[in-house]
């Protein structure tokens, strides 16, 4: 595995441009299997005991898990170890109102199958759609982060299918076996359309505040506002780690610059 720290460029200088195949892996690509290692982990731990236990909760699923797992060490590897911007995450203004147009196209096209999910759910289905349009932590963590990194291992048409089974392998052992297919199969689906365009408002939140409460839905959970207000601190904790590794990264650069740069 290459472990150079330096972001990858062409002879001219300029970015590599994407392949469809390629064999590149680095250290990037270690962190992000390490990442999704230990989230099969914290999830199953919270699926199994963090309602019943609110440390577990609290402590593995949302500070290991969200905070440290799918957001500080993405933006550490990115902002930090690549020296890159936010769109290392996924995180840009390009293309973005092509991305909400097809998330709202998206939403739309599956807001009849929520519906009639809707009709064998016995919690109040605000809080719920709510919950699952502000969960930035998972597209973030398997596009974002996951995906992009194995794209530039081996390349744009292998990537959404690992992400895809990266998606579905941490719900093992917590959500119905046949529901992890359809994990599979939708979060291919996802990582295609995320590679189509490389934003994440193309998922983030209206395709998943629609996809994801269907999925949450038929594997039986049900968010209520309590639920919601404490996603929207964990939605503010995030925001604040990604802007505070992303403004002292920068801070950094300005401060040692990189040989041959003033």
């Amino acid at each position: 595995m290459r472990d150079s720290t330096e972001p990858e460029k062409a002879e001219s200088g300029k970015a590599e441009p994407r392949k469809a195949v390629r064999y590149s892996p680095n250290i990037d690509t270690g962190a992000a299997f390490v990442t999704f290692a230990l989230m099969i982990v914290v999830y199953y731990l919270n699926a199994h005991y963090g309602y019943r236990q609110p440390a577990i909760f609290f402590g593995v699923f949302v500070g290991i898990g969200h905070l440290l797992l799918n957001t500080a060490i993405p933006a550490l590897f990115v902002f930090y170890v690549r020296k890159e911007d936010w769109s290392g995450l996924g995180i840009t203004k390009k293309r973005a109102i092509l991305s909400i147009a097809i998330s709202a196209g998206l939403a739309a096209l599956m807001f009849p199958e929520l519906q009639r999910t809707l009709t064998s759910f016995n919690g109040n289905p605000a809080p719920h759609i709510i919950y699952n349009g502000i969960s930035l932590w998972e597209p973030l963590f398997v596009y974002g982060w996951l995906q992009i990194r194995f794209e530039r291992a081996f390349g744009y048409l292998i990537a959404p299918i690992l992400a895809g089974a990266c998606f579905a392998a941490y719900h093992i052992g917590s959500v119905p076996q046949e529901t992890l297919i359809t994990l599979f199969v939708f979060g291919v689906i996802y990582g295609v359309i995320f590679a189509l365009v490389e934003n994440l408002l193309v998922l983030i939140p209206a395709t998943w505040a629609v996809s994801s409460s269907i999925g949450t839905i038929q594997s039986g959970f049900s968010f209520d506002w309590t639920t919601v207000v404490i996603y929207s601190v964990v939605l503010a904790i995030q925001i604040a780690i990604l802007v505070g590794i992303y403004l002292a990264a920068r801070n950094r650069q300005q401060r040692f610059p990189a040989p041959g740069h003033t």
